[in-house]
C-alpha cells in the first residue's frame, strides 16, 4: 500500500543565526560585513577559539558557520567534531583555510561540511553560498515513489541528511505516483524507472503535458543509458543508477531548486570520481550543420 509521511525537517526559515570562528580578528571582520549587507537582521556570533567555538555552537545553535582552520587552542575541524560529540549541530558548515589539499575533501565529509572556502575571500562566492543557505532552509516537497521498500528507505535516509528542508511523500504505485504530481507542488520527484502500475518512463509521459515544475529523476537498477536516451522526450532530467552515492541526490537537489553547485561538492564528483546520475541534457543528439 502507498504511504505518505514528513522527513524529518531542518530548522524553519527566517531570521538565522550565524557563527564566524577564525583567529583572525580581520577575516572574522571581512565575514561579518558580507553576512550583514546580505541579512542585515542576522545574529552574528564570533568566535577566536576552539573553545568558544563550542560555547558558541551549545549556546547559540547557530543555522550556518564559517569555521577557520586556524583558532587558538583546537583548530577549527577538532572544536567543530568536540561540539558534535556534546550534542550540537551546525546545520550548514563552510570551513575557511588559506589552501586547500588533497586531504581536506574527505575532512570536509568527514565533518558533513557544505564547503571550504580559500583565503583570500571572494565576496560573490560567499553571498551564494549565504543564498544557498537560505534556499536550502526553506520547506520545499520532494516525491519518492519506489516499488521497492528498502529503496525508498535508503533513498529517504540520504535526503534527510542532506541539509535541505525537506518534507518527503512517499509511495509504491505508479497510478498514485501521478495523482499526487498533479495535485502537489513538488521541486523534484524521484520515480523508480520499473514502479508498479504504471512505470516510470509512461508515468513521465502522462506528466509532460501537465507542465509541471517539477525535476523529474529516474531510478533504475539496469542500463541507465537507454532509459536516458528514452527519457529525453519526456523532459526527465536526470536519470539514477541503483546503486547510488549520496551525492548524486545532493547534485539532483541543487539542479532542482536552481543553486549553484558548491566547489566541495564539485570536487567530489569530478573525474575519476564515478558517478550514478546521468544528466538526459547529455543524451541530446547536437544539431546536424546545414
Amino acid at each position: 500500500m502507498p504511504d505518505s509521511h514528513p522527513a524529518p525537517r531542518a530548522p524553519e526559515t527566517g531570521t538565522a543565526t550565524v557563527l564566524i570562528a577564525d583567529a583572525d580578528a580581520g577575516r572574522r571582520t571581512s565575514l561579518a560585513a558580507i553576512v550583514r549587507r546580505f541579512d542585515p537582521a542576522a545574529t552574528i556570533v564570533e568566535a577566536k577559539s576552539g573553545e568558544d567555538l563550542i560555547d558558541a555552537v551549545l549556546t547559540h545553535r547557530p543555522a550556518l558557520g564559517f569555521v577557520g582552520l586556524q583558532l587558538d587552542g583546537l583548530s577549527g575541524p577538532e572544536a567543530v567534531a568536540l561540539a558534535r560529540k556534546r550534542g550540537a549541530t551546525l546545520p550548514c558548515l563552510v570551513l575557511v583555510a588559506a589552501r586547500v589539499f588533497p586531504q581536506w575533501q574527505e575532512l570536509a565529509q568527514s565533518l558533513n561540511a557544505y564547503e571550504v572556502l580559500k583565503t583570500p575571500l571572494d565576496p560573490e562566492h560567499i553571498e551564494n553560498l549565504l543564498r544557498a543557505n537560505a534556499r536550502r532552509r526553506q520547506p520545499t516537497s520532494v516525491l519518492l515513489a519506489s516499488s521497492s521498500e528498502a529503496g525508498r528507505g535508503m533513498i529517504g535516509r540520504v535526503l534527510t541528511r542532506s541539509g535541505f528542508n525537506l518534507a518527503v511523500d512517499e509511495t509504491d504505485s505508479g497510478r498514485h505516483a501521478l495523482k499526487l504530481l498533479r495535485m502537489g507542488a513538488y521541486a523534484l520527484a524521484f520515480i523508480d524507472a520499473n514502479l508498479a502500475g504504471l512505470d516510470g518512463l509512461e508515468l513521465a509521459c502522462q506528466v509532460q503535458p501537465l507542465k509541471l515544475p517539477t525535476q523529474l529523476t529516474l531510478m533504475t537498477s539496469g542500463d541507465p543509458e537507454p532509459i536516458a536516451h528514452a527519457a529525453r522526450f519526456f523532459g526527465v532530467s536526470f536519470v539514477l543508477k541503483m546503486p547510488f552515492y549520496a551525492r548524486d541526490i545532493d547534485l539532483a537537489l541543487h539542479h532542482a531548486l536552481g543553486l549553484r553547485r558548491p566547489y566541495l561538492l564539485n570536487a567530489q564528483t569530478a573525474a575519476p570520481a564515478p558517478t550514478a546520475l546521468l544528466r538526459v541534457a547529455d543524451f541530446v543528439p547536437a544539431r546536424r550543420s546545414a
